[in-house]
């Protein structure tokens, strides 16, 4: 006959057991890479919710603004590792207050073209709707190379692809939950900022993998205009499908300090930003 003393062993023995393969299951390593086709398409939905205050000739500013933009990417070629996608702009929707006035712009919606504050802005944006960016990666994420030159003036905006929440940089080699690994993302020379990434995979199951942020941000070396213009951190967090390798899921946060132009003034500007994408594959 089993003791009570016995019985109480035998339930701690499995326990231990049952923990024991979890853990193990939970350890095991993964390689994490993007395996995308010609002809793949994906749908991109970036909100940003920002605060910016400033000062300019001795008077304080707060502007809020929230944005959306609506993205199209396909994937056009994969030559000997190296992935082309091309990522054009659909939709861009923008609500700006500042100084107690608003100002609404929505490429979709051409009465918000000629606002008061509006017109300027939509002139600038209007030429993004419908141009291509090009970027070419290996199966890890590493840009071989971007162009941005359809975006024309607007080619800063290169950044919002290439701040780290639209897509990851995976090692080369295997990792664990519980490992991390550090990338600075390729920049163009356009780009105002540089942004240095620390990635920790926290989960992993069959199809997903979630992987948290942390950055810093920089002036970008290779221009210039901007070596000391720009210092922060960002933090979040993103799900990626591990079929494609693609972000499905990133939420971040952003904060910097920034030197902002306007009229040929320069004046520090303190930046805060809530980015959420979401992309889905839609063929």
């Amino acid at each position: 006959m089993m003791t009570i003393k016995s019985k109480t062993l035998l339930i701690v023995a499995v326990l231990l057991m049952a923990g024991f393969g979890y853990t193990a299951k939970a350890q095991k390593s993964i390689d994490l890479k993007y395996n995308l086709q010609v002809g793949d398409q994906f749908s991109n939905e970036s909100k940003i919710e920002q605060t910016i205050q400033f000062e300019a000739m001795g008077q304080k500013a707060t502007l809020d603004q929230d944005m959306v933009f609506y993205m199209t990417s396909s994937i056009d070629s994969v030559n000997q590792g190296l992935i082309t996608q091309i990522t054009v702009f659909d939709r861009i929707v923008m609500d700006q207050q500042i100084f107690g006035m608003e100002m609404k712009y929505d490429s979709q919606d051409s009465s918000t073209f000629n606002s008061p504050m509006g017109a300027e802005f939509a002139t600038q944006m209007n030429k993004m709707i419908g141009a291509a960016v090009y970027a070419t990666m290996n199966e890890k994420g590493k840009i071989d190379h971007m162009d941005v030159s359809a975006l024309g003036d607007a080619g800063d905006m290169s950044g919002s692809l290439n701040s780290g929440n639209n897509y990851a940089v995976y090692p080369d080699h295997k990792v664990k939950v519980g490992d991390s690994w550090t990338e600075e993302l390729t920049v163009q020379k356009s780009d105002k900022m540089a942004v240095k990434m620390t990635y920790t995979l926290t989960k992993a199951t069959k199809k997903e993998a979630v992987i948290s942020l942390a950055g810093t941000l920089s002036g970008n070396t290779l221009n210039p205009e901007a070596s000391s213009e720009v210092d922060g951190t960002m933090k979040g967090e993103m799900t990626v499908d591990r079929k494609t390798g693609m972000v499905s899921v990133s939420k971040i946060q952003l904060d910097m300090t920034m030197q902002m132009d306007k009229d040929g003034m320069k004046f520090p500007a303190e930046v805060t930003s809530f980015i959420d994408t979401v992309i889905k594959k839609i063929k």
